[in-house]
């Protein structure tokens, strides 16, 4: 390992020119070319600078006081090739990615997703089932799939005339006809109402359009008891890039007026795999109660190279996050509802309210033995580089609650971890088994043992489904993204 100081002055001088480097002049082809090798190069540069595990990356040597990269990268065609081959080192980062198209600025910062909005799961319809049936499993709000009709629970009995959808003949075809739900195709649907049994024909085509992460929210009464209930699905970023509310904050806000006089709260995050830590931050302040509203919400964890440069301090970019609790809602309780779907940001709001109230998480078995959430107790931010050609998201931060908790790498383990989804009911029915679990628990104190929160039979008189142990899975970015007005490293070292 060379000198800290050293390297730390040269990585930081090295990075900031990388994204400010001007494109060389010559031919298109050759533009091109050049972008591909130092967008290619940034990749080490950039992982070195802000990898939450650069000490595990392999060093560069030091020629005078600037380091040999390119003795490293010029084994490589690609930016992916590079952070595939540092990732071995990091053996936790399975995060860091490169994102040459914008998906990410789209999907958690503007809301704009590009599909049909409906995803699929493939569920084995009866004990010992050798093969399973292709259904949807949710639905996302103004979406061109909820527009044309598509609910949840769905099965899908063929995708453009084509009738081998079932799991065994999809993952001979590399799931091609379930990934389609994430392209514009036009799709001719031919699907089996969860309701009433009755075959239908649903065409639609994926598209652009504007996410409504509030997937459902409502206030029932249970036992006496007013009990509100959301299913959220994505932290959007609730501020535009002036730092102002947006309408999504707007939304949001008005949920927890109507909040304002429950008994008991549950959120259902299980289909939610992160976004914005400040729209993060905002569920968490909307849920703390009123006596620890100023206090310690998480800390940052980083590398050398941005604790040195100052960076942990209060005030900078990865300072200590205090809660800011401005509304009047004061439980004592709180519900969560979670999947191996349910990552990052999801996650940080759970580990960051545990220290001051009771935190009920309420996650599935998975058919591979697995409990609890995603596991993903790390972030990252934008590193715009080559002039915008493409950016990368390096996991560069990991959060810690008030009792220094934050190695939940294998995901947070839930109260209850043996619930299930019954996929033929639609978010929200107190009948669903995840949601009628916290009812349980509210109105008993306890959970059902395992033997009663096995599969039960329908009002069909078909048993409750069950997912298979792989699922198609969704292209959506996950993660915990920080934004801020400076959307580069050199602005955020200021």
């Amino acid at each position: 390992m060379f000198k800290k100081k050293i390297l730390v002055g040269a990585l930081l001088a090295l990075v900031v020119a990388a994204s400010c480097k001007k494109d060389p002049v010559n031919t298109e082809t050759d533009k091109d070319a050049e972008k591909e090798i130092l967008f290619r190069d940034s990749a080490y540069y950039y992982s070195l600078a802000l990898s939450l595990w650069t000490d595990k990356l392999p060093q560069p040597k030091l020629i005078g006081n600037e380091p040999d990269l390119k003795s490293f990268t010029g084994k490589f065609k690609t930016a992916e090739e590079v952070l595939d081959e540092l990732r071995k080192s990091a053996t936790l980062d399975r995060f860091s990615f490169v994102d040459r198209a914008g998906t990410v600025s789209e999907e958690i910062q503007q809301g704009v997703y590009k599909e049909t909005g409906a995803t699929p799961i493939f569920l084995l319809e009866s004990a010992g089932s050798t093969n399973a049936n292709l259904y949807i499993r949710y639905v996302q709000k103004n979406s061109p799939a909820a527009k044309a009709g598509l609910i949840r629970g769905m099965r899908v009995v063929s995708i453009n005339g084509d009738t081998k959808v079932d799991y065994n003949s999809e993952s001979a075809n590399e799931f091609k006809n379930a990934m389609k739900f994430f392209s514009g195709e036009t799709l001719k649907l031919v699907v089996v109402s969860p309701i009433d049994g009755k075959e239908s024909t649903i065409t639609v085509t994926g598209d652009a359009y504007q996410i409504d992460p509030i997937m459902v929210n409502k206030v029932i009464d249970h036992n006496g008891k007013k009990v509100g209930y959301m299913a959220y699905t994505s932290f959007v970023n609730l501020y535009n890039n002036q730092g102002q509310p947006n309408s999504y904050h707007t939304a949001m806000e008005n949920v927890f007026k109507a909040f304002e006089g429950v008994d008991e709260l549950v959120i259902d995050l299980r289909y939610n795999g992160g976004g914005s830590t400040w729209s993060a931050e905002y569920l968490a302040n909307q849920l703390v109660p009123t006596t620890h509203a100023k206090a310690l919400m998480y800390k940052y964890k980083v590398n050398y190279v941005l604790e040195d440069a100052g960076l942990l301090q209060p005030g900078k970019a990865f300072g200590p996050v205090y809660f800011d609790k401005k509304n009047t809602l004061n439980l004592k309780r709180v519900y969560f509802l979670g999947t191996k779907q349910t990552a990052s940001a999801s996650e940080l709001v759970i580990n960051s309210l545990k220290p001051y109230m009771d935190v009920q998480l309420i996650t599935v078995r998975g058919n591979d033995g697995s409990i609890g959430t995603y596991g993903k107790p790390v972030g990252f931010f934008e590193s715009k580089v080559v002039h915008g050609y493409g950016s990368y998201y390096i996991t560069s931060f990991q959060m810690v609650n008030k009792d220094e908790f934050g190695d939940y790498f294998n995901g947070l383990k839930g109260e209850k971890t043996d619930s299930y989804e019954s996929f033929a009911l639609q978010l929200g029915d107190p009948n669903e088994r995840m949601f009628s679990d916290a009812l349980y628990h509210i109105t008993n104190g306890t959970y059902r043992s395992a033997s009663a929160s096995m599969r039960r039979t329908t009002k069909s008189g078909k048993p409750e489904m069950e997912a298979t142990s792989i699922q198609p899975q969704t292209p959506h970015i996950t993660g915990m993204f920080k934004f801020s007005n400076e959307q580069n490293l050199k602005n955020i070292l200021k």
